[in-house]
């Protein structure tokens, strides 16, 4: 991450990474105002980035954290009565915590605008190859962490809003599926096809933490 007095840029060979975990973040953060306010607040002393129903989820974003240069770790916190639940907490280093929301915040703007943009790119152009990068990115976050479901024919996921939701309409059209939006009480859903999904990026088991970064 290139940090200067002016503005934050993450460089374009960490961006599909620091996209991906902002994806996630942005994939279960229910306690942030709407946008136009930044990705995410920086977490008090002691706060998880974030919070996943999911370890694979959890794993997956503090490795690409650590892998970015932001020293992170997964925790357990286990909770109820008669019916006992786990809740995976990604947190970071006190000191690193307001570098590392700066990041999250800085690539879900760069990759958005890439995604959303209208420019037209050339298949050889390398723009195009991390455009598709960031696709991937997108929909491997939110198969792990945004609640996904299956039927027969369909695969879909749930998340916070229509602009995650939008990003993910553009990159299943890039990578060669149909998305479809609905919008529910508190919530959007992104369905696709049954027969799309071997378009969308591998999620573990078949994807280790290590792939595709």
């Amino acid at each position: 991450m290139d940090q200067t007095t002016t503005r934050t840029v993450v460089l374009a060979r960490a961006l599909p990474a620091a996209f991906e975990s902002a994806c996630l973040v942005e994939c279960v953060d229910t306690a942030r105002p709407q946008r136009p306010s930044p990705l995410r607040q920086v977490p008090r002393s002691g706060e998880a980035l974030a919070e996943f129903d999911r370890a694979e989820a959890a794993d997956r974003l503090a490795f690409l954290l650590t892998d970015l240069g932001c020293a992170a770790a997964r925790e357990t916190w286990s909770g109820g009565g008669r019916r006992r639940y786990q809740v995976q907490r990604v947190l970071v280093q006190e000191t690193q915590r307001l570098a590392t929301s700066r990041m999250l915040e800085t690539a879900w703007r760069q990759g958005r605008q890439a995604l959303l943009g209208s420019t037209s790119l050339g298949a050889s152009s390398p723009r195009h190859a991390q455009r598709l990068a960031l696709a991937q990115a997108a929909w491997r976050a939110a198969l792990l962490a945004a609640g996904q479901r299956r039927r027969r024919d369909l695969i879909w996921v749930t998340v916070r809003d229509q602009e995650i939701a939008a990003v993910l309409v553009r990159a299943a059209r890039l990578l060669g599926a149909t998305a479809m939006v609905t919008r529910r009480s508190g919530c959007v859903v992104v369905t696709v096809s049954a027969e799309a999904a071997d378009l969308l990026p591998a999620t573990p088991p078949r994807l280790g933490l290590r792939s595709a970064v």
